[in-house]
């Protein structure tokens, strides 16, 4: 269950970069620590639409953090509900064209908004999975589209205890190749057995294929 202190710092990270300046995001309450430390990253793609985040995990709310203050539009997901920001604000967007979105969910929240893409014509462009052991341990694994944000899971098992600033980083460097063709079946809907106490985040990209 989200804390209180989760859940506050999640409504205040949302607040504070949707509607003030970068600079007030930083004192306002939204109390995550950027993950990769003072130096900030590179500007975000402006055509992402919303970045969503289960507030309910550090790793999550640290990398939301991080992308937030490189300009993308955050949403915390209580208890991982996409419902409300698909009604409000997901949904009208892809009934108006092909909005890119991307995430540090559960995967219940991946493979619903899956669901939704595939009548208008968006895919899971990139996919990672980030197993996190009762320990602080976490393996990963990418899946789909590695070369669209230059991040391989060795990379990410680099990172160390930094990986959601790495993560945070490529995710904010996508950008859309439309010459590019793309083939077969996404992963997002198959789960992987894991270990006790042991929690799965999804990280991933949402846009025109």
């Amino acid at each position: 269950m989200t804390s209180r202190r989760e859940f506050l710092e999640a409504a205040a990270l949302t607040a504070a970069i949707a509607g003030a300046p970068l600079a007030r995001a930083a004192s306002s309450g939204a109390t995550a620590a950027t993950a990769g430390g003072a130096a900030g990253p590179a500007a975000a793609n402006p055509d992402f639409h919303l970045v969503l985040f289960d507030a309910r995990y550090a790793p999550a709310r640290s990398a939301a953090t991080r992308m937030g203050r490189a300009g993308a539009a955050v949403h915390g997901l209580a208890e991982g509900d996409i419902t409300q920001v698909w009604l409000d604000q997901i949904g009208p967007a892809w009934q108006r064209g092909p909005a890119i979105i991307a995430g540090i969910t559960g995967r219940p929240a991946l493979f619903c908004l899956e669901q939704f893409a595939l009548s208008g014509g968006l895919r899971v462009v990139f996919h990672a999975e980030h197993v996190v052991h009762a320990d602080g341990r976490t393996d990963h694994s990418v899946l789909r589209g590695a070369e669209s944000v230059g991040l391989s899971s060795s990379e990410l098992a680099q990172a160390g205890a930094q990986w959601s600033a790495r993560l945070a980083d490529a995710l904010a460097r996508y950008r859309p190749d439309p010459a590019r063709q793309r083939f077969g079946r996404s992963n997002a809907a198959l789960e992987p057995a894991l270990p006790a106490q042991a929690q799965l985040l999804t990280s991933w990209i949402i846009a025109a294929a």
